[in-house]
């Protein structure tokens, strides 16, 4: 049994931390730190959650003095740098402060001046089909984004085939926060799709880390609380038969837990809703050589809260699948 927090336990990735981890088999939650709303009960503001626990703001002596084994930090970007330093324990930040190896990047990305690079040079990208055996060994994990998540895994594997990549993405309203324009006015998005940051979005750079080719990445918000697809267009080297791409996707990601290969069907975001599950899938190759491939995953899970939780599991030894292989249904 190890004891973790959660600082910005209230928004929708703390509140998703918050009901994967009160399940979870082999942790105490004890930190629901919330500074706008301490003292308050959870239930007050999500009334689906069942207990009578209320949100903390522990002082960062007190969180210490608690002898936490882990922080989850669900905190909006460029803060996360400024309270890790303060912090006995394993990180796993939610943010893209330490998701950047290089800091001049995230510094132009981001539009600010990043003060903890000594715990950025120690930090791992927490994306465990990549990197499970440094986030074994890992104090600090930067938890991907949640387009990174799913565009990243959907292209890897055929790098060595691509010349060029178009990732073209739709998600759920929830990647914009609980204060965002669409969660205030739901009208903006009803019956709608906004297409936004055509060619500057901040993951686009964060994806741009893992993928070899050229790429291209568009976002777009459609009318559903949470879930993501991303259409990946690659465009290939040279002719090759579509079952050896689907042989060369099965074969890399044949021990990953969270991981499916769809060859019958073009996956939907339905089918990983309320789960950390990533589906890919469709791999049809037009007359142009352009492959085309299909993921999905939930936004808010294998995007974010779940993701962070298998993070946990591995840095912790724990089973990686403890505590998520069932989540809340609709």
């Amino acid at each position: 049994m190890i004891k973790v927090g959660i600082l910005g336990a209230a928004g929708y990735t703390g509140y998703e931390l918050v009901k994967i981890l009160k399940k979870h088999p082999q942790v105490e939650l004890v930190v629901l730190n919330s500074r706008s709303l301490a003292d308050k009960k959870v239930s007050d503001i999500n009334g689906d959650y069942p207990d009578d626990d209320v949100f903390t703001n522990y002082s960062f002596d007190e969180i210490n003095r608690l002898k936490i084994d882990c922080m989850f930090l669900a905190l909006p970007h460029a803060s996360s740098y400024s309270y890790v330093p303060k912090l006995n324990c394993k990180i796993i930040d939610l943010s893209a402060d330490y998701r950047f190896k290089d800091i001049r990047t995230y510094e132009a990305v981001y539009d600010v001046r990043h003060t903890d690079k000594i715990n950025n040079k120690k930090a791992v990208y927490g994306l465990p089909e990549l990197f499970r055996e440094e986030i074994k060994k890992a104090e600090i994990i930067a938890n991907p984004g949640c387009y990174a998540t799913c565009c990243i895994l959907s292209a890897y594997p055929v790098m060595k085939f691509a010349k060029y990549v178009l990732f073209d993405c739709k998600s759920g309203w929830s990647g914009a926060g609980r204060n965002s324009l669409y969660a205030n006015d739901p009208t903006t998005i009803r019956d709608n799709l906004v297409a936004y940051k055509l060619t500057g979005h901040r993951h686009g750079p964060e994806i741009k880390q893992f993928i070899t080719a050229e790429m291209s990445f568009t976002p777009h918000v459609i009318n559903t609380f949470e879930g993501m697809m991303a259409t990946t267009h690659v465009l290939l080297k040279d002719s090759i038969d579509r079952e050896e791409i689907i042989k060369l996707y099965r074969d890399f990601y044949h021990d990953e837990p969270f991981v499916r290969i769809i060859a019958n069907k073009i996956p939907e975001i339905k089918d990983v809703a309320f789960t950390n599950f990533c589906h890919i899938g469709g791999f049809e190759i037009d007359e142009h050589n352009r492959l085309v491939i299909v993921s999905v995953i939930d936004n808010l899970l294998k995007g974010a809260s779940g993701q962070a939780v298998q993070n946990m599991n591995i840095m912790f030894g724990f089973d990686e699948k403890s505590g998520l292989e069932f989540l809340r249904t609709k």
